[in-house]
């Protein structure tokens, strides 16, 4: 699929074309792999964002769950001493 930009201002032209030259890439190569790294990354922090979240309620949950057992051990404990 082709991508055409309109209007882009002739320093940053300049600029990308610099860039494109210190990685020994055309304009249209530099660009193109600039583009698909940045989606990567887009993609890569969605999914960090979603293990992040995933994380906390999983940390919440175990949380609760260590909760919930001390007050069972508490109980099975007064059960015990009771007996």
């Amino acid at each position: 699929m082709d991508l055409l930009l309109r209007d882009i201002d002739p320093v940053i032209v300049k600029q990308i074309d610099e860039w494109a030259k210190e990685h020994n890439r055309s304009r249209q190569q530099y660009l193109k792999e600039l583009l698909a790294s940045w989606c990567a990354n887009g993609i890569k922090s969605t999914q960090v964002e979603r293990l992040e979240r995933q994380l906390e309620a999983n940390t919440l949950h175990l949380k609760r769950s260590a909760d919930e057992l001390a007050e069972v051990t508490r109980l099975l404990n007064e059960v015990m001493q009771d007996a």
